[in-house]
């Protein structure tokens, strides 16, 4: 069975992986909060001249090093929100340009969290289509304890305000939605200075759900020439630098290729080389476990059937890991609010 070292095969804490453009922004909204440089920096191998330079990547030890610090000495809890706010597309390399000149916010997510590996984010973020909403849904890529927050916070805060700044709108005019997966704290007021009043907490996903009639709108500076151009780049640079798999994709990947068979957490847990015991203990270590990820395969693939094709509902059902399809019916219903007919039904009308 695999060691508890880490492998090469898997995310790596030690790695030097991630870009500095945020790093570099992250140090410098710590420094403007009256925070000192050495107090971050100890111990972690970085002078703050290596956030000016180009070549420099830092490895998610670093990070979480320095974030801790920050947390514990700031006594602000909310870091994250004013992290995630500064961030601009020049912050994201060449994802910064490819968001910078997508066609629609559609394309820009699709195309966008396809590469998003380049940023070296502790996240995974990913889309699921849902009847009146296009949610973005961060997980855990590596364990953040004490960190939590202020990682989410900071991305679904970006997520947000890049929206806002790509459709030129202000915020409070866009009716998203977000969601956290952990209770309110007691002071709402930096959460609805951000994301305006639509917050919710003790929630089952951190996402932001983003209304679908914006998705489509042209924005306003889209240059289909110049987005070919950056899809060509990200490609390129994702091909140089491959960043493994997290294991919940790992897993996802099983899952897809064997749905109508679903292997079991026993079987998924021998092809990746690790016990069960042990691979258990992994996914819990990022908040998740193997009958979620089935869960949400299996919804993933239904969506993508029940929209894309004219497939009767007992073979989708039977597609999606389902032997009885009114089981199929109760567990979508539960997923998605709606019957898979009243759902196909209601994205056939959307796509009119």
């Amino acid at each position: 069975m695999r060691s508890e070292s880490e492998s090469a095969s898997f995310i790596s804490l030690t790695e030097l992986s991630v870009p500095v453009p945020l790093p570099a922004l992250l140090m410098e909204v710590l420094l403007e909060q009256g925070l000192g440089t050495t107090q971050l920096l100890e111990g972690t191998g970085l002078r703050l001249e290596h956030f000016s330079h180009p070549d420099t990547q830092l490895s998610y030890r670093q990070l979480a090093l320095i974030i801790s610090r920050a947390l514990a000495t700031s006594g602000n809890p909310r870091l994250g929100l004013l992290f995630g706010a500064r961030i601009r597309y020049s912050h994201l390399g060449e994802l910064g340009t490819l968001y910078a000149q997508a066609p629609t916010l559609r394309q820009s997510f699709e195309i966008g969290l396809k590469h998003q590996k380049l940023l070296g984010s502790a996240f995974d973020l990913r889309i699921v289509e849902r009847p009146q909403h296009l949610a973005i849904i961060a997980s855990k890529l590596v364990p953040l304890r004490e960190r939590y927050f202020f990682n989410q916070e900071s991305w679904l805060s970006a997520i947000v305000n890049q929206t806002a700044l790509a459709l030129e709108t202000p915020v409070e005019q866009l009716d998203l939605e977000v969601e956290f997966d952990y209770s309110a704290p007691d002071d709402l007021k930096p959460y609805h200075e951000i994301f305006g009043t639509k917050v919710r907490f003790d929630q089952q996903y951190c996402q932001v759900l983003i209304p679908r009639p914006l998705l489509d709108r042209r924005l306003p500076g889209a240059c289909p020439t110049l987005f070919k151009i950056a899809i060509q780049r990200c490609e390129e640079a994702s091909s140089r630098g491959r960043i493994p798999l997290s294991l919940p994709e790992q897993i996802r990947v099983h899952l897809r290729k064997e749905l109508e068979a679903t292997p079991t957490v026993d079987e998924i847990a021998k092809r990746l080389n690790f016990s069960t015991r042990t691979l258990n203990r992994r996914l819990d270590d990022l908040d998740c476990n193997y009958r979620q990820l089935l869960r949400e395969v299996r919804f993933e693939t239904a969506a993508q059937l029940l929209q894309g094709t004219g497939l009767p509902i007992t073979i989708i059902a039977q597609r999606a890991g389902f032997n009885d399809p009114s089981n199929f019916v109760k567990a979508f219903r539960d997923w998605a609010g709606t019957t898979p007919n009243q759902y196909r039904k209601h994205m056939r009308n959307l796509s009119h």
